[in-house]
């Protein structure tokens, strides 16, 4: 009997100290956005529930909790950038992809720049001096990639964390097909069943559009990587790439189509979501729990600012919310709000993830950021989505095409078409009805998200990296990966093959003539 309780206690210690032990994680995540960081932040904070130890280093930091987070760091880069310029131009050509794409290669230099400057911060460098990590995590899809090289200087794996779900420029990280036949790209929006010929054209595009980004960001990455590691201590910029051993994606199978992924390719869509909503302020609390009709919730994001939109659509979106039954919640950034109508609440931040789970949401009206449109999946509320760059369009595109979303353009918006937009949700129940059996499926899982990022990046921390993970295809370039090499060699050799073939049968051709006419003239 006490052999067996002794072998019984030894089975659970092991097991705890096999796959309870606690991390120190480096998670490096510049940007110019601080809903980029909602994922990467929701998932650091869920580590540090596993008592791993974990330091964020970004521009933003969490906002200061009522109990501050045990074994949380934050390491502040620092930010001062103006985007209200931009913003205003945003809205002036709201929906388009041209403007969109400008715009990411104007942010491009400042992203480098912002991810650059972590290098010199004093703070950073004596973390770099004299501690140690386990583990280093790199949040993309671009800027910040040559940090690739801290895995090597502190000696520990690499993972990568996508706060958008699969594209060619964060798969090529881990040798992922992009199967561009069969699996629309983010841009291209959700598509019912198998593409059409039309949309495998564009797919086809836009796929070869982002393989030409990824040449320019390589390029900008290896000269930023090569002038904060140097050669004489640190690996090529090529090898250390390659040395990312799990890609984490901001996704889950039930949005859009199934896709195929290799086995370092691990879906945590809803990380920052789960479990109980944390209890709002009182005065939010108080309006939507008073609120018998429901409860509007207008939001246009952390860039986005509603206090920015022009004169004629704001008094559009005035007018329609004076005529509703509904209180709405709205997110406005500055004091000043001009003919605020009584029914509206206003607030310079809002808890968007607890707020949408309130009993009395009816609906959500949003810029269609993959943030909001996963928290709006996962709570179950219907979404008037307004488009404005990016993936926002190919993201209220989607929840279109599953039915529990309606898309208003930004150009389009006025009073009528507006409140036909909020009747049209209000009022048909298929929205709702779609959305909530959207989240029934979003939440069925056999582990939760923060279960299964935990389990991954530990797994890839035991075995060293997890190389048996890895595709071979991060080895192979381009022409090799897509057999374009071998299908030219086959062509090339056919091709010899058939001339070769076609001057011997004319040198027997022309031996047999000839052999033919000297008998002929042998006869006569």
């Amino acid at each position: 009997m006490k052999t067996t309780l002794l072998i019984l206690l030894f089975m659970i210690f092991g097991l705890n100290f096999q796959y309870g032990t606690s991390y120190k994680i480096l998670m490096m995540f510049s940007s110019i956005s601080p809903s980029h960081l909602i994922v990467a932040s929701g998932l650091l904070k869920g580590l540090t529930k596993y008592d791993h130890e974990v330091t964020m280093v970004s521009p933003f930091p969490q906002t200061k909790p009522t109990k501050p987070l045990k074994n949380y760091r934050d390491i502040v880069i620092p930010y001062n950038l103006n985007t209200d310029d931009w913003v205003t131009n945003l809205m002036k050509n709201a929906g388009s992809y041209w403007t969109s794409t400008k715009a990411r290669l104007i942010f491009l230099k400042t992203l480098y720049e912002l991810s650059n400057s972590t290098m010199s911060l004093p703070e950073f460098r004596k973390i770099m001096n004299e501690e140690s990590f386990d583990l280093v995590i790199l949040g993309v899809p671009y800027g910040n990639y040559y940090f690739a090289g801290l895995a090597h200087h502190f000696n520990c794996p690499l993972i990568a964390l996508s706060h958008v779900q699969t594209t060619y420029l964060s798969t090529q990280l881990v040798g992922n097909p992009m199967n561009v036949a069969s699996s629309g790209h983010l841009y291209l929006g959700n598509v019912d069943g198998v593409m059409s010929f039309r949309e495998r054209i564009i797919n086809f595009l836009i796929v070869g559009m982002e393989f030409l980004m990824i040449q320019y960001v390589r390029s900008l990455d290896r000269a930023y990587y090569e002038s904060n590691f140097p050669p004489e201590k640190y690996p090529t910029y090529e090898e250390a790439i390659k040395k990312v051993s799990l890609l984490l994606v901001n996704n889950h199978v039930s949005q859009g189509a199934p896709r195929a992924n290799v086995p370092a390719i691990v879906e945590i869509g809803g990380v920052h979501i789960e479990g109980d909503a944390n209890p709002l302020p009182d005065d939010l609390q108080e309006f939507l729990d008073n609120a018998p009709n429901g409860v509007i919730f207008f939001s246009l994001g952390s860039n986005l600012k509603s206090s920015l939109l022009p004169e004629e659509q704001l008094n559009a979106i005035w007018k329609s919310f004076e005529m509703l039954q509904e209180k709405v919640l709205m997110k406005w950034e500055t004091d000043q709000v001009p003919n605020i109508p009584s029914n509206v609440k206003i607030g310079k931040w809002l808890p968007q993830r607890d707020i949408l789970a309130h009993k009395n949401l009816k609906v959500f009206v949003s810029h269609g950021a993959i943030g909001s449109i996963t928290e709006a999946r996962y709570w179950g509320v219907p979404i008037i989505g307004i488009p404005f760059f990016g993936d926002q369009m190919s993201n209220v595109a989607a929840a279109v095409k599953e039915g529990w979303a309606y898309q208003l353009n930004f150009d389009e918006l006025t009073e009528e078409s507006f409140s036909k937009a909020l009747q049209e949700v209000l009022s048909n129940p298929k929205y709702r009805n779609t959305v909530e059996k959207m989240a029934q499926l979003y939440k069925d899982r056999p582990q939760t998200a923060l279960e299964t990022a935990n389990y991954w990046i530990e797994y890839v921390i035991r075995h060293n990296g997890a190389p048996h993970l890895q595709s071979h295809a991060v080895h192979l370039n381009f022409w090799q990966n897509n057999s374009i090499d071998v299908i030219v060699f086959l062509i090339v050799t056919f091709y010899m093959i058939v001339k070769i073939s076609v001057i011997i049968i004319k040198l027997c051709w022309k031996m047999l003539k000839k052999n033919f006419t000297s008998r002929k003239d042998k006869q006569l």
